[in-house]
């Protein structure tokens, strides 16, 4: 019995030791991977005395594996671009310190191995190791508004956060082929081009929310390229007084290369706001049409399947500007002091959607744009305006005539309107010089004027003309006011 405990004492203390040296196994590897987490940028010799050039050490430390770790209060100046492989490197930890570029150059180039068009799992196989690099409390500037803060260029998971980005040339830019790229909680402001710049890139699911992005020629560019399914959201975009004073827009969409697309995006509860620098528009769609009769198709450029939904534009010539653009949604946005047009729609267009927003001038002093001007037609090939809604808006307090729908002056080619509803709308202004509403196309079919509210100081309140009229239906409203 004595020779059994004490066998049972020996084997207990042998498992107590071989358990205990398995704890302190994992809490010594735990502690090393800890410690391995991040690269401390000093000890590769950084000064961070904004003074002494800090890039052969950052070089350096892109070598390791980790996040780089920068010291909080420092100032690194950065006279060539850092160039960061995201299968080694996970990220950069800024701690807020600052670094200071020297020269027209990216600061930090962060490079994935992103080839392939895809974003499902399988064309993501072996990017594992890239996935989610962190990019957070960095701050990036320089003297003379030269540089550019991040470029993302074939990566895959990058999540940008807590940054400042500031008196460059562009704040972040992405090329080649991104996905799931999430920006976030950063101000990047003062850029003497582009806030955020969409480069003739294939990016798919990528989240721009919650940023302070301002005083740039254009806050936001998407500029050719392949992009889809982007969320545009929650932002404060104020686009004011930028850099030679060359402001153009607060969001611009290009679309001019064939094939390139712009489609599967949600712009939704932003504040976007000019103080009348923009000479473009604050919200800009731009898709160069070869034939208007393959829109949709893969063969033109395109911009469609878009949603603008409960978004603020405020104090600017001109708000939102379309040519070209389908598939859209303008609902429960608030447009307030406009001066000249708040949307505008040039060359043609179909499946738009404009329903439940509010457009409005100063209180009590009659000032404001024309709520809606289309101008269709495009030299050399036929084009139309159809499967149109301008329902349930509300817009007062204006001095303009308010709706003008046109074909463009000097086109000799068919400009086909049809399919348009305009219903259940209120239309206020006093001192409209000539129709509130006028439409005058040289073909118009299948349209619906009903139940609309029409308080007018002027002579006129609606017109429509046209060569070619059938399937008119003009009912149910009311107009007061007239002289």
């Amino acid at each position: 019995m004595k020779n059994f405990k004490w066998k049972e004492l020996i084997f207990t203390l042998i498992l107590m030791m071989i358990v205990g040296l398995i704890i302190g196994y994992s809490l010594a590897t735990t502690k090393s991977l800890d410690q391995s987490d991040y690269i401390e940028i000093h000890k590769f010799g950084a000064i961070g005395d904004g003074k002494t050039d800090d890039t052969l050490a950052f070089r350096k430390a892109s070598k390791e594996r980790g996040i780089i770790s920068l010291e909080s209060g420092k100032t690194y100046l950065i006279s060539k671009t850092i160039f960061l492989d995201l299968s080694t490197i996970k990220g950069i930890q800024g701690n807020n310190a600052k670094i200071l570029v020297r020269g027209d150059i990216p600061a930090f180039h962060l490079t994935g191995n992103k080839i392939e068009d895809g974003a499902e799992p399988p064309s993501n196989v072996g990017l594992e190791d890239e996935f989610s690099a962190v990019i957070e409390g960095l701050h990036v500037y320089s003297n003379n508004h030269q540089g550019t803060a991040l470029v993302l260029d074939g990566s895959f998971g990058v999540n940008i956060s807590n940054s400042h980005f500031y008196s460059l040339k562009k704040g972040i830019e992405l090329i080649n082929k991104n996905r799931n790229v999430i920006i976030t909680e950063n101000q990047i402001w003062d850029m003497a081009d582009y806030g955020i710049h969409y480069n003739n890139t294939n990016t798919h699911q990528s989240i721009i929310s919650n940023n302070h992005i301002s005083y740039a020629k254009i806050a936001i560019l998407f500029e050719n390229g392949d992009v889809h399914n982007t969320q545009l959201n929650s932002n404060d975009i104020e686009v004011g007084h930028s850099e030679n004073d060359n402001t153009l827009n607060a969001v611009k969409v290009i679309a001019s290369e064939v094939n390139s697309q712009f489609s599967q995006a949600q712009i939704v509860g932003n504040t976007i706001e000019d103080h009348f620098h923009a000479k473009e528009g604050l919200l800009n769609f731009y898709a160069e049409t070869f034939d208007p009769s393959k829109i949709g198709t893969d063969d033109v450029p395109y911009i469609g399947m878009v949603e603008l939904v409960g978004n603020e534009f405020s104090g600017s010539s001109k708000a939102i500007v379309l040519e070209n653009s389908n598939d859209l949604i303008v609902n429960g946005n608030t447009f307030k002091i406009i001066t000249e047009v708040f949307i505008s729609i040039f060359t043609g267009g179909e499946g738009i959607n404009i329903t439940g927003n509010t457009f409005s001038g100063k209180i009590n002093k009659d000032s404001g744009g024309r709520v809606l001007e289309v101008e269709g037609g495009k030299t050399g090939f036929n084009s139309s305006f159809r499967y149109f809604m301008f329902n349930n808006n509300s817009a007062y307090n204006l001095s303009e005539s308010l709706i003008n729908i046109k074909k463009k002056d000097g086109v000799k080619e068919e400009f086909n309107v049809s399919n348009l509803s305009m219903s259940n709308n209120i239309f206020n202004t006093t001192k409209a010089t000539d129709y509130v509403i006028d439409i005058n196309v040289p073909s118009l079919t299948n349209t619906i004027f009903s139940s609309n509210i029409i308080t007018t100081g002027s002579n006129n309140a609606l017109k429509i003309t046209g060569e070619n009229e059938g399937s008119l239906v003009i009912r149910d409203n009311i107009v007061n006011g007239l002289e």
